[in-house]
């Protein structure tokens, strides 16, 4: 927060910055105007604050106030942004955010993405020089290897990067994506079960992308929770997979669960998520069955001292570490066409589509539903649907 001062007939503000009090002199103005300049750089610091602006090396917290967060570079600073490589935006953006702030699998996914715009670019590649042709070279390049909704998202990463270097005066101009053409793709595939995926794929579909749209009938998931019990990879692993199963938790999710989320009086899980709000950490909670309240229970007695629901309890596992032992669960048995834990949250979401829940319902449990995700499900009511033909047409 910012404080008007006014003194010799000038307003000045005093504030707080980088733990030290500051000074900007506002000047002979009408208290209207004063209070409108003090609104304006309280903006401006928390967005500071929220590394959503960040104020450009040599340039002084009041020049930067003074013109908006957008202080003119100096020469020294104007030769830096004419020469500024791809590789240097992307080492300055990965190690900025390497704090936190973005969780650490989105970042990775960052750092991947960059890197096929590397592999397009190359890694010195001037910036200043970006075109919409470049752009299109890196469409043309790497629609020979993936689908065109990969490849947007990689164009998307690259705007949000650039951006956030115009914004930190990395680079100038305007991010020239308009009028990119993407290859023409296909909607995704509902989900199915097994036994049609198995029918598609002798019927000569790709068994690869088929795989990814299965869901596991509830007597399919008890089957596969039996199998994970009896194999016992990692003690916490089954615990992991029953909590995914019966509360629709992602990988993510799950491995930031603490002990002090399990409510089992209330029979409550807390989930914390990272994808529902930008830049603020939200939660939701989930009611966990009969089977999961057992499971639980025993957990938390064996993780007794601990912080951390699942692991060593001491810190959070690693994407690494939890796939890891999905792979090493499923390797040589039926199960190995299962991709990883959003099996289970497929498999979650898909019951209580298929028993008719309500969707909100649905939204509130799972989280983070887009239209899109929610056509992948709706086919899952084959009785409703198969009524409202019999209705009409008999």
């Amino acid at each position: 927060m910012a404080a008007l001062q006014r003194r010799n007939g000038s307003y000045r503000l005093i504030f707080q910055f980088e733990s030290k009090q500051q000074s900007l002199t506002v000047g002979d103005v009408t208290l209207s105007e004063a209070r409108q300049w003090k609104a304006k750089a309280e903006h401006l610091l928390m967005r500071v604050k929220q590394r959503l602006l960040e104020v450009p090396a040599g340039c002084s917290i009041n020049d930067f106030l003074l013109h908006d967060g957008k202080p003119p570079l100096s020469p020294q600073n104007l030769t830096k942004v004419r020469n500024t490589t791809l590789q240097q935006l992307r080492e300055a953006y990965l190690k900025v955010f390497a704090n936190g702030a973005i969780e650490s699998n989105t970042l990775a996914t960052t750092g991947i993405h960059l890197s096929h715009i590397e592999a397009t670019l190359g890694k010195s590649f001037a910036l200043p020089l970006l075109t919409l042709a470049n752009l299109q070279e890196h469409v043309t390049r790497r629609q020979k290897a993936v689908a065109p909704v990969t490849i947007k998202k990689e164009i998307d990463t690259f705007r949000a990067v650039f951006n956030w270097g115009k914004r930190n005066g990395m680079v100038t101009g305007e991010f020239p994506a308009n009028g990119l053409v993407y290859p023409k793709g296909d909607e995704v595939l509902p989900f199915m079960p097994w036994e049609e995926i198995e029918r598609r794929i002798k019927s000569g579909g790709d068994a690869d992308s088929l795989w990814q749209c299965l869901y596991l009938k509830p007597d399919e998931v008890t089957e596969f929770l039996a199998f994970a019990q009896v194999e016992n990879v990692r003690d916490y692993l089954y615990p992991m997979l029953v909590t995914a199963a019966h509360t629709g938790a992602r990988r993510s999710e799950l491995m930031r669960a603490r002990i002090e989320d399990v409510d089992l009086k209330n029979a409550v899980l807390t989930i914390r998520e990272k994808k529902r709000a930008r830049g603020t950490r939200t939660t939701r909670r989930v009611p966990i069955s009969k089977l999961l309240i057992e499971v639980l229970t025993a957990l938390i007695a064996a993780q007794a001292g601990k912080v951390y629901l699942f692991g060593e309890g001491e810190a959070e596992l690693t994407d690494g570490q939890a796939h890891k032992a999905f792979m090493s669960l499923v390797k040589g048995s039926k199960w190995k066409v299962l991709k990883g834990f959003h099996i289970l949250r497929h498999a979650f979401i898909s019951a209580l589509a298929s028993k008719g829940v309500d969707q909100r319902i649905i939204d509130e449990f799972a989280g983070h539903s887009t239209e899109q995700q929610r056509r992948r499900y709706r086919h899952l009511l084959p009785q409703v649907t198969r009524d409202a033909i019999a209705g009409v047409f008999g």
